[in-house]
């Protein structure tokens, strides 16, 4: 090989220097600047998500406050509800509140129970008793006794109320009673 001159020399020197710095340029700056570029955009997008986050959140903040008062306003209603039970556990219930405030007891007789249906025709989830009671006792006691049913957990309505006495100088009363009591199926 001939050896080149100082001019040729410096030719080849600038050729590979140029040669260096296009290689450097195109594999090295420009895969960088895209990736700069597309990172920039990333980072813009996250700003103006992390922008309107900010209301967001105050939504999602409010709408889970609402979610747990409704779920609060619900437990309270289902606990307002009449709890499931069974018709000899309800007549159970009925015959304990009258002795316990008095009453004597003489006939108990239930009827059929019925399942409510909802406005939609379909079977709905509570039932509903009609129980016909004769018992012996005072106004007081009568009066404690259906406080005392109101206090029990199921709807209860004096569907009937007859009050008689035997003899007009007899202290006790016979009272027939008609309730109509709604439970949970």
């Amino acid at each position: 090989m001939k050896e080149l001159n100082k001019r040729e020399k410096i030719i080849v020197s600038i050729v590979a220097v140029v040669l260096v710095g296009f290689l450097v340029n195109r594999f090295e700056l420009e895969p960088q600047s895209k990736k700069m570029k597309q990172l920039r955009k990333e980072l813009a997008s996250l700003n103006e998500q992390a922008a309107s986050i900010g209301p967001k959140l105050v939504d999602f903040n409010r709408l889970n406050s609402e979610l747990v008062q409704k779920k609060r306003q619900v437990a309270e209603l289902e606990q307002a509800l009449p709890q499931k039970a069974e018709t000899a556990e309800v007549i159970h219930k009925v015959i304990t509140q009258a002795r316990s405030n008095g009453l004597q007891v003489q006939q108990i007789r239930p009827q059929k129970t019925t399942v409510l249906r909802t406005r939609g025709g379909k079977r709905g989830e509570f039932r509903q008793l009609f129980i016909n009671l004769d018992f012996r006792g005072g106004y007081e006691q009568l009066g404690d006794f259906l406080a005392g049913l109101e206090q029990q957990p199921f709807y209860v309505k004096v569907a009937e109320l007859h009050v008689s006495k035997r003899e007009k100088r007899e202290q006790r009363l016979e009272i027939q009673l008609k309730l109509e009591i709604v439970v949970r199926s």
